[in-house]
């Protein structure tokens, strides 16, 4: 039988208030008679606590959402909760747009948002493999600029701000949420059947946040390539760019340039020796690494015998590749964040680790991250040089940022209780995610929740080979995790595994099954096809 998950408290402020009638011994209480928005437009005139609704459109089938698939006529709602003026006297508040669509499913989804968000994408669905957006399958779709806006999807800003921090770590998804399922009962008449949080990378986060802090708000999550623990994997980040920029070459001043540490063809010999090493390791060479745990690489052998050249590493290449997938350490050895995977993809490390910049100043994702200088360290050091990162003094300044930004707590019993349930995956060779991070805390879940069997109850976990951040590389990074988690849900169905398609091996098939299991060849049929492969 589904269930209508209630919010309370916060929520309570969003209701009709109910009505007292009578007086005195007689008195009795009615439930409020519900206020419907009779059109579209009507939705923009409707009071709610501290917000502004700014925008209410019709929206025909086929329309506003250009070079996407044909979306059916919705109603696009616009607001911001909790508008003020913060620290520089930039204005914040927890921007949203909702999309109701004609012909409603009773189902809601909150579509989770990546980087240090700062911007609201268009509500019509999480990506979830090739199949139509959750809007063209008649969901609700909420979507938020989680508390600010920014310059861009890096733009780290608003970490000075205090109140901005909280809205960005979990508050915007409480406050919206609860606006949203008001919105949603005034113009359908009822509240939402089922409810979802579907993201990747930041969006991930906001998933497993979600599930800690609001437990009941959610029937079921997706959390993919979750950023569950910046305020110790950023250490990680640290030891890249010390390792990296101290074996680049150095321009005629002396300063180093991080773009040159490797080149890409450096990469792509880091590539071949993992993929000759490792690829068999699941009984099968087919560009695909299932056994991953069992992969470990050697680069000693790709070392130069005299001069670099393109077919060799120098001996620093090595040392500094070696340290930075064995982890962080401190100056008495012990590991600050645990060492990465082994798999293909370090031809996709160069956006990520080292960029393109010809200058002393990096492009590079870790390079120009501000979020680590803004919102992890507290208090924000906005001129902190990531260069002099000190691995004994400065973790604990990266610490005091877990309250409002950490997601690798294993307490998720309040949202066992309520019948939650999460799927969560990563890639592998994921560029920008050390995926042993993950891999630790669902190995905490099933210390803490009775063993894997128990916590496969409720949580379940999937890697997936070669693949980078929430998508691409040497990998079938295409499957439909939303589908799966609906039907864990609403028919009890748990996934064993979910079908995974990609573009680097066109035409091939094969289950993504469900952690610890791996895929496995049955040693007849065709390689590209699903069903001769199963999950061991």
């Amino acid at each position: 039988m589904s269930k209508h998950r209630s919010i309370h408290l916060v929520s309570q402020a969003l209701l009709v208030p109910i009505l007292l009638l009578g007086c005195g011994g007689d008195a009795a209480l009615k439930p409020p008679v519900l206020a419907l928005a009779p059109n579209c437009a009507a939705l923009q005139t409707i009071a709610l606590p501290n917000t502004v609704m700014k925008s209410a459109v019709a929206v025909a089938a086929g329309a506003a959402n250009p070079g996407a698939p044909e979306l059916p006529a919705h109603c696009i709602v616009t607001g911001e909760i909790n508008p003020r003026t913060g620290v520089n006297g930039v204005r914040y508040g927890n921007n949203f747009e909702l999309r109701l669509p004609r012909d409603w499913n009773g189902r809601f989804q909150f579509m989770g948002v990546g980087g240090t968000a700062g911007y609201i994408p268009p509500a019509i669905g999480a990506d979830s493999g090739d199949v139509a957006p959750a809007l063209a399958q008649g969901y609700a779709i909420v979507t938020s600029d989680m508390g600010h806006v920014g310059s861009n999807a890096s733009d780290a800003s608003f970490g000075l701000d205090p109140q901005a921090r909280i809205d960005w770590g979990y508050n915007a998804v409480d406050v919206v949420t609860v606006a949203a399922k008001e919105l949603i009962r005034r113009y359908y008449g009822k509240s939402p059947e089922y409810s979802y949080f579907v993201g990747c990378s930041g969006g991930g986060r906001q998933a497993m946040m979600a599930a800690l802090r609001n437990p009941t708000y959610f029937d079921g999550v997706v959390a993919g390539a979750p950023i569950l623990e910046q305020h110790v994997a950023q250490i990680g980040s640290m030891q890249i760019l010390q390792e990296f920029t101290a074996i680049s070459p150095k321009d005629d001043k002396g300063n180093p340039i991080l773009s040159r540490s490797f080149t890409d063809a450096d990469f792509k010999l880091i590539d071949d020796a993992v993929v000759d090493k490792c690829d068999a390791l699941d009984g099968l060479r087919d560009g695909l690494i299932d056994n991953y745990p069992a992969c470990t690489v050697d680069l000693k052998p790709l070392q130069c015998k005299g001069a670099k050249t393109p077919a060799c590493l120098s001996a620093a290449q090595v040392t500094a590749m070696e340290r930075v997938m064995a982890g962080p350490k401190n100056s008495r050895g012990e590991l600050l964040y645990p060492g990465r995977h082994w798999d293909t993809g370090f031809k996709n490390w160069r956006p990520t680790m080292i960029g393109t910049s010809t200058t002393p100043v990096p492009n590079s994702r870790r390079g120009s991250n501000t979020s680590i200088r803004l919102v992890f360290m507290t208090p924000p050091a906005p001129d902190f040089d990531y260069l002099k990162f000190d691995f004994d003094r400065d973790p604990p300044r990266m610490m005091a940022s877990a309250p409002f930004t950490a997601t690798n707590a294993t307490d998720w019993h309040a949202f066992r209780r309520a019948g939650g349930k999460a799927i969560v995956y990563a890639g592998v060779a994921d560029e920008l995610l050390n995926t042993n991070g993950v891999h630790n805390w669902y190995r905490n879940m099933i210390r803490d929740h009775g063993g894997l069997e128990s916590t496969r109850e409720f949580v379940r976990y999937f890697h997936v080979p070669g693949m980078g951040h929430c998508r691409g590389g040497d990998s079938l990074d295409r499957f439909d995790h939303f589908k799966a988690l609906v039907d864990w849900v609403e028919h009890k169905q748990p996934p064993e595994f979910m079908i995974a398609t990609g573009k680097t091996f066109p035409g091939r098939t094969r289950p993504l099954c469900v952690y610890p299991q791996q895929t496995r060849y049955k040693g007849s049929g065709s390689i590209e096809d699903a069903a001769n492969f199963t999950c061991q």
